[in-house]
């Protein structure tokens, strides 16, 4: 539950940009980094912990948006560089 009002119609977290549009670029900046950035872990294993959490904090947005077409690409790529 939001404990500000947003606006009807952007899912996850696009109803807090809208809120505060200032913030978006930077976010989606961060985001990138942690996701697809270098990293020890790979681009997979983070969008499987993103999924994961997203399922804890129920965002359905966040689960469909992080869950089974992104991880559907990463286990073929695992599967077809081994």
């Amino acid at each position: 539950m939001a404990h500000i009002q947003l606006p009807e119609g952007y899912p996850g977290i696009s109803g807090a940009f809208t809120y505060r549009p200032e913030t978006a670029k930077p976010m989606r900046e961060l985001a990138h980094v942690l996701l697809h950035e270098p990293n020890s872990l790979s681009a997979g294993e983070r969008e499987l912990i993103a999924t994961f959490v997203s399922s804890r904090n129920d965002c359905h947005f966040c689960q469909s948006s992080h869950g089974p077409p992104r991880l559907a690409t990463w286990v073929i790529r695992e599967l077809w560089t081994r």
